[in-house]
Protein backbone atom coordinates (compact mmCIF):
# COMPACT_ATOMS: atom_id res chain seq x y z
CA UNK A 1 0.00 0.00 0.00
CA UNK A 2 2.84 2.25 0.42
CA UNK A 3 3.88 2.13 -3.06
CA UNK A 4 0.48 2.42 -4.13
CA UNK A 5 1.05 5.88 -2.17
CA UNK A 6 4.22 6.69 -3.57
CA UNK A 7 2.71 5.90 -6.91
CA UNK A 8 -0.78 8.35 -6.11
CA UNK A 9 1.65 11.00 -5.32
CA UNK A 10 3.58 10.94 -8.46
CA UNK A 11 1.09 10.66 -10.81
CA UNK A 12 -0.79 13.77 -9.14
CA UNK A 13 -4.13 11.44 -8.53
CA UNK A 14 -5.69 11.05 -5.72
CA UNK A 15 -5.77 7.80 -4.15
CA UNK A 16 -9.76 7.80 -3.59
CA UNK A 17 -10.00 7.58 -7.61
CA UNK A 18 -7.22 4.70 -7.91
CA UNK A 19 -9.18 1.36 -7.32
CA UNK A 20 -7.57 -1.75 -6.05
CA UNK A 21 -8.25 -5.46 -7.45
CA UNK A 22 -10.79 -4.08 -9.66
CA UNK A 23 -12.95 -7.04 -11.17
CA UNK A 24 -12.46 -6.97 -15.04
CA UNK A 25 -15.70 -8.80 -15.69
CA UNK A 26 -17.13 -5.45 -15.00
CA UNK A 27 -15.42 -3.71 -17.65
CA UNK A 28 -15.94 -5.95 -20.46
CA UNK A 29 -18.36 -6.92 -23.28
CA UNK A 30 -17.97 -10.72 -22.39
CA UNK A 31 -18.38 -9.92 -18.46
CA UNK A 32 -15.60 -12.33 -18.09
CA UNK A 33 -11.99 -11.40 -15.96
CA UNK A 34 -10.18 -11.74 -13.25
CA UNK A 35 -8.93 -8.45 -11.04
CA UNK A 36 -7.25 -5.65 -12.25
CA UNK A 37 -3.74 -4.38 -9.56
CA UNK A 38 -4.93 -1.20 -10.10
CA UNK A 39 -7.61 0.60 -11.93
CA UNK A 40 -7.98 4.59 -12.91
CA UNK A 41 -10.36 6.67 -15.09
CA UNK A 42 -8.16 9.37 -16.68
CA UNK A 43 -10.71 12.69 -16.69
CA UNK A 44 -8.78 14.22 -20.10
CA UNK A 45 -6.00 13.87 -22.86
CA UNK A 46 -3.75 15.72 -20.59
CA UNK A 47 -3.73 13.99 -17.78
CA UNK A 48 -3.99 10.60 -19.38
CA UNK A 49 -0.76 11.33 -20.72
CA UNK A 50 0.47 12.69 -17.11
CA UNK A 51 -0.09 9.18 -15.62
CA UNK A 52 1.18 7.38 -18.72
CA UNK A 53 4.97 9.30 -18.58
CA UNK A 54 5.10 8.59 -15.09
CA UNK A 55 4.18 5.06 -15.23
CA UNK A 56 6.95 4.75 -17.58
CA UNK A 57 9.52 6.65 -15.73
CA UNK A 58 8.41 4.55 -12.72
CA UNK A 59 8.94 0.73 -15.04
CA UNK A 60 5.15 0.40 -14.01
CA UNK A 61 3.00 -1.61 -16.21
CA UNK A 62 -0.17 -0.88 -17.68
CA UNK A 63 -2.69 -1.74 -20.36
CA UNK A 64 -5.57 0.94 -22.07
CA UNK A 65 -9.04 -0.14 -21.97
CA UNK A 66 -11.22 0.90 -24.31
CA UNK A 67 -14.86 -0.19 -24.50
CA UNK A 68 -13.62 -3.77 -23.34
CA UNK A 69 -14.72 -5.37 -26.19
CA UNK A 70 -12.64 -7.75 -28.63
CA UNK A 71 -10.77 -8.78 -25.30
CA UNK A 72 -10.92 -11.83 -23.21
CA UNK A 73 -9.32 -11.16 -19.43
CA UNK A 74 -7.99 -14.35 -17.81
CA UNK A 75 -9.58 -15.88 -14.25
CA UNK A 76 -6.11 -14.14 -12.71
CA UNK A 77 -6.60 -11.07 -13.97
CA UNK A 78 -4.27 -8.34 -14.74
CA UNK A 79 -0.80 -7.76 -13.33
CA UNK A 80 -0.89 -3.80 -14.31
CA UNK A 81 -2.54 -0.51 -14.29
CA UNK A 82 -5.18 -0.47 -16.11
CA UNK A 83 -6.16 2.87 -17.50
CA UNK A 84 -9.85 2.87 -18.36
CA UNK A 85 -10.55 5.55 -21.35
CA UNK A 86 -14.05 5.75 -21.26
CA UNK A 87 -14.74 9.29 -19.39
CA UNK A 88 -12.49 10.40 -22.36
CA UNK A 89 -15.52 10.30 -24.62
CA UNK A 90 -16.17 13.94 -26.27
CA UNK A 91 -17.34 14.69 -29.83
CA UNK A 92 -17.28 18.11 -31.88
CA UNK A 93 -17.22 19.57 -35.12
CA UNK A 94 -13.79 20.52 -36.20
CA UNK A 95 -14.07 22.31 -38.85
CA UNK A 96 -16.04 22.15 -42.94
CA UNK A 97 -13.50 20.98 -45.72
CA UNK A 98 -14.01 22.57 -48.53
CA UNK A 99 -14.74 20.44 -51.95
CA UNK A 100 -11.95 20.03 -53.23
CA UNK A 101 -9.70 19.20 -50.73
CA UNK A 102 -12.33 16.13 -50.32
CA UNK A 103 -10.95 12.12 -51.18
CA UNK A 104 -14.87 10.99 -51.71
CA UNK A 105 -16.96 13.87 -51.28
CA UNK A 106 -17.30 14.58 -47.31
CA UNK A 107 -18.35 18.18 -46.20
CA UNK A 108 -17.63 18.16 -42.01
CA UNK A 109 -14.38 16.90 -40.12
CA UNK A 110 -15.68 15.24 -36.75
CA UNK A 111 -13.62 15.14 -33.56
CA UNK A 112 -14.04 12.08 -31.25
CA UNK A 113 -12.16 11.35 -28.16
CA UNK A 114 -10.87 7.38 -28.34
CA UNK A 115 -13.64 6.62 -25.30
CA UNK A 116 -16.42 7.08 -26.73
CA UNK A 117 -18.59 3.92 -27.59
CA UNK A 118 -19.21 3.34 -31.18
CA UNK A 119 -23.18 3.35 -31.18
CA UNK A 120 -23.21 6.89 -29.35
CA UNK A 121 -20.56 8.21 -32.13
CA UNK A 122 -22.54 7.00 -34.93
CA UNK A 123 -25.80 8.80 -33.23
CA UNK A 124 -23.72 11.90 -32.54
CA UNK A 125 -22.99 11.79 -36.37
CA UNK A 126 -26.87 11.12 -36.84
CA UNK A 127 -27.85 13.90 -35.05
CA UNK A 128 -25.48 16.49 -37.37
CA UNK A 129 -26.77 15.23 -40.51
CA UNK A 130 -23.62 13.35 -41.19
CA UNK A 131 -23.63 9.51 -42.80
CA UNK A 132 -20.03 7.43 -43.53
CA UNK A 133 -20.28 5.83 -39.89
CA UNK A 134 -23.89 3.74 -40.12
CA UNK A 135 -21.97 1.06 -41.20
CA UNK A 136 -20.26 0.46 -37.56
CA UNK A 137 -23.59 0.60 -35.82
CA UNK A 138 -24.21 -1.50 -33.52
CA UNK A 139 -20.54 -2.73 -33.09
CA UNK A 140 -19.59 -2.46 -29.63
CA UNK A 141 -16.73 -1.26 -28.46
CA UNK A 142 -15.36 2.15 -28.40
CA UNK A 143 -13.23 4.52 -31.14
CA UNK A 144 -10.13 3.87 -30.17
CA UNK A 145 -10.46 0.19 -29.87
CA UNK A 146 -12.20 0.73 -33.46
CA UNK A 147 -8.80 2.46 -34.78
CA UNK A 148 -6.53 0.12 -33.53
CA UNK A 149 -8.13 -2.83 -34.68
CA UNK A 150 -9.18 -0.93 -37.83
CA UNK A 151 -12.83 -2.57 -37.38
CA UNK A 152 -14.39 -3.52 -40.49
CA UNK A 153 -18.67 -3.93 -41.04
CA UNK A 154 -19.93 -4.60 -44.13
CA UNK A 155 -17.24 -4.30 -46.04
CA UNK A 156 -15.76 -0.99 -44.92
CA UNK A 157 -13.18 -0.34 -42.86
CA UNK A 158 -13.02 1.96 -39.70
CA UNK A 159 -9.47 3.70 -41.33
CA UNK A 160 -11.48 5.22 -44.50
CA UNK A 161 -13.46 7.49 -42.29
CA UNK A 162 -10.02 8.51 -40.47
CA UNK A 163 -8.27 11.93 -41.10
CA UNK A 164 -6.04 12.21 -38.32
CA UNK A 165 -4.97 10.88 -35.25
CA UNK A 166 -4.37 12.21 -32.15
CA UNK A 167 -1.62 10.00 -29.82
CA UNK A 168 0.52 9.82 -27.30
CA UNK A 169 3.95 8.38 -27.61
CA UNK A 170 5.56 5.68 -25.61
CA UNK A 171 7.01 8.47 -23.43
CA UNK A 172 3.66 9.78 -22.72
CA UNK A 173 3.86 13.45 -25.68
CA UNK A 174 0.94 14.28 -27.44
CA UNK A 175 0.82 13.89 -31.24
CA UNK A 176 -0.89 14.33 -34.17
CA UNK A 177 -0.68 12.08 -36.78
CA UNK A 178 -2.08 11.56 -40.79
CA UNK A 179 -4.14 9.09 -40.79
CA UNK A 180 -3.54 8.41 -44.70
CA UNK A 181 0.67 7.97 -44.29
CA UNK A 182 0.00 5.00 -41.58
CA UNK A 183 0.04 1.34 -43.00
CA UNK A 184 -3.52 0.13 -42.82
CA UNK A 185 -5.15 -3.53 -44.15
CA UNK A 186 -7.80 -5.93 -43.04
CA UNK A 187 -8.42 -5.30 -39.80
CA UNK A 188 -4.60 -4.59 -38.77
CA UNK A 189 -3.14 -0.92 -37.75
CA UNK A 190 0.28 0.30 -37.01
CA UNK A 191 -0.78 0.55 -33.45
CA UNK A 192 -0.94 -3.72 -32.86
CA UNK A 193 1.73 -5.58 -30.96
CA UNK A 194 4.78 -5.61 -33.71
CA UNK A 195 3.67 -2.93 -36.08
CA UNK A 196 5.32 0.25 -36.55
CA UNK A 197 3.28 2.83 -33.55
CA UNK A 198 3.18 -0.73 -31.03
CA UNK A 199 2.93 1.00 -27.98
CA UNK A 200 1.60 3.99 -28.94
CA UNK A 201 -1.78 4.87 -27.69
CA UNK A 202 -5.16 6.69 -29.64
CA UNK A 203 -6.65 9.19 -27.28
CA UNK A 204 -8.90 10.72 -30.35
CA UNK A 205 -9.42 10.86 -34.22
CA UNK A 206 -10.35 13.21 -36.77
CA UNK A 207 -13.34 11.43 -38.87
CA UNK A 208 -14.04 12.67 -42.65
CA UNK A 209 -17.57 12.57 -42.82
CA UNK A 210 -20.25 13.92 -45.94
CA UNK A 211 -23.55 15.71 -45.46
CA UNK A 212 -26.84 13.62 -46.25
CA UNK A 213 -30.38 13.33 -45.52
CA UNK A 214 -30.95 11.95 -41.97
CA UNK A 215 -34.01 9.75 -43.03
CA UNK A 216 -31.11 8.13 -45.16
CA UNK A 217 -28.28 7.73 -42.33
CA UNK A 218 -31.32 6.21 -40.05
CA UNK A 219 -32.38 3.72 -42.53
CA UNK A 220 -28.74 2.07 -42.87
CA UNK A 221 -28.19 2.31 -39.25
CA UNK A 222 -31.46 0.72 -38.65
CA UNK A 223 -30.68 -2.38 -41.25
CA UNK A 224 -27.52 -2.77 -39.45
CA UNK A 225 -28.65 -3.14 -36.12
CA UNK A 226 -31.64 -5.24 -37.10
CA UNK A 227 -29.29 -7.56 -39.19
CA UNK A 228 -26.89 -7.93 -35.96
CA UNK A 229 -30.13 -8.62 -33.26
CA UNK A 230 -31.10 -11.25 -35.95
CA UNK A 231 -27.73 -12.52 -35.62
CA UNK A 232 -27.98 -13.41 -31.72
CA UNK A 233 -25.41 -10.27 -31.07
CA UNK A 234 -27.10 -9.66 -28.10
CA UNK A 235 -28.80 -12.24 -26.22
CA UNK A 236 -25.76 -13.18 -24.71
CA UNK A 237 -22.64 -11.29 -23.23
CA UNK A 238 -20.09 -11.55 -26.34
CA UNK A 239 -17.60 -9.72 -28.13
CA UNK A 240 -18.70 -9.64 -31.15
CA UNK A 241 -17.16 -12.16 -34.38
CA UNK A 242 -14.49 -13.71 -32.79
CA UNK A 243 -12.60 -14.75 -35.88
CA UNK A 244 -11.50 -12.66 -38.77
CA UNK A 245 -13.02 -13.76 -42.12
CA UNK A 246 -9.91 -15.04 -44.65
CA UNK A 247 -11.36 -14.41 -48.09
CA UNK A 248 -8.88 -17.29 -49.07
CA UNK A 249 -10.56 -19.83 -47.41
CA UNK A 250 -13.50 -19.58 -50.33
CA UNK A 251 -16.18 -18.75 -47.25
CA UNK A 252 -16.69 -16.99 -44.15
CA UNK A 253 -15.43 -18.02 -41.17
CA UNK A 254 -19.09 -18.69 -39.60
CA UNK A 255 -19.86 -20.93 -42.80
CA UNK A 256 -16.84 -23.17 -41.67
CA UNK A 257 -17.33 -23.04 -38.27
CA UNK A 258 -21.22 -24.09 -38.62
CA UNK A 259 -20.36 -26.96 -41.22
CA UNK A 260 -18.06 -28.16 -38.08
CA UNK A 261 -20.94 -28.76 -36.06
CA UNK A 262 -19.96 -25.51 -33.89
CA UNK A 263 -23.31 -24.14 -33.28
CA UNK A 264 -24.28 -24.29 -29.46
CA UNK A 265 -21.10 -26.05 -28.60
CA UNK A 266 -20.34 -24.96 -25.39
CA UNK A 267 -17.38 -25.59 -22.66
CA UNK A 268 -19.24 -24.23 -19.04
CA UNK A 269 -20.99 -21.40 -20.00
CA UNK A 270 -18.64 -20.41 -22.44
CA UNK A 271 -20.27 -21.51 -25.47
CA UNK A 272 -20.70 -21.04 -29.53
CA UNK A 273 -24.21 -18.68 -30.28
CA UNK A 274 -26.75 -21.16 -32.34
CA UNK A 275 -27.94 -18.38 -34.11
CA UNK A 276 -24.48 -17.46 -35.57
CA UNK A 277 -20.96 -19.65 -35.29
CA UNK A 278 -18.69 -16.79 -35.67
CA UNK A 279 -20.08 -15.24 -32.15
CA UNK A 280 -18.73 -16.96 -28.74
CA UNK A 281 -21.04 -15.94 -26.09
CA UNK A 282 -21.23 -15.95 -21.93
CA UNK A 283 -24.24 -17.71 -21.02
CA UNK A 284 -24.19 -16.80 -17.42
CA UNK A 285 -21.13 -17.63 -15.84
CA UNK A 286 -18.15 -18.43 -18.26
CA UNK A 287 -14.69 -18.81 -16.97
CA UNK A 288 -12.27 -16.93 -19.00
CA UNK A 289 -10.06 -20.76 -19.12
CA UNK A 290 -13.31 -22.16 -20.93
CA UNK A 291 -13.91 -19.34 -23.21
CA UNK A 292 -9.65 -20.18 -24.61
CA UNK A 293 -10.22 -23.49 -24.32
CA UNK A 294 -13.39 -23.66 -26.48
CA UNK A 295 -11.80 -20.61 -29.17
CA UNK A 296 -8.77 -23.09 -29.46
CA UNK A 297 -10.81 -25.81 -30.18
CA UNK A 298 -12.83 -24.21 -32.86
CA UNK A 299 -8.77 -23.80 -34.52
CA UNK A 300 -8.32 -27.06 -33.89
CA UNK A 301 -10.94 -28.42 -35.54
CA UNK A 302 -10.64 -25.98 -38.86
CA UNK A 303 -6.98 -26.51 -38.58
CA UNK A 304 -7.75 -30.49 -39.12
CA UNK A 305 -10.53 -30.34 -41.34
CA UNK A 306 -9.24 -27.69 -43.68
CA UNK A 307 -5.68 -27.37 -42.94
CA UNK A 308 -5.56 -23.40 -42.24
CA UNK A 309 -5.56 -21.31 -38.96
CA UNK A 310 -8.36 -19.44 -37.70
CA UNK A 311 -7.05 -15.94 -36.29
CA UNK A 312 -8.65 -14.34 -33.91
CA UNK A 313 -10.45 -10.78 -33.54
CA UNK A 314 -10.20 -11.26 -29.79
CA UNK A 315 -7.07 -10.20 -27.73
CA UNK A 316 -6.09 -12.59 -24.59
CA UNK A 317 -4.97 -10.46 -21.73
CA UNK A 318 -3.59 -11.03 -18.56
CA UNK A 319 -3.10 -14.03 -16.67
CA UNK A 320 -4.94 -17.24 -17.24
Amino acid sequence: MQKLWQIARKINIDRSRIRVSEPMALHTSFKIGGPADYYILPYSESELGAIVQALRELGEPFFCLGGGANILVGDRGIRAWVLDLSMLSGCRINHRIPAQEASFQPSVSLYAQAGIPIDRLCEEALARGLGGLENFYGMPGSLGGAVYMNARCYEQDIAATLSSLRVLSPQGERKTLDSSILPWSYKHSAFQPGASLDGWIVTGAELKLRAAAVSEIAGVMRARKLDRIDKGHYRYPSAGSMFKNNRNFGKPTGAILDSLGFKGKRIGDAAVSPWHANIFVNLGNAAAKDMRLLIESAQEAARRAYGFELETEVLFIGEF
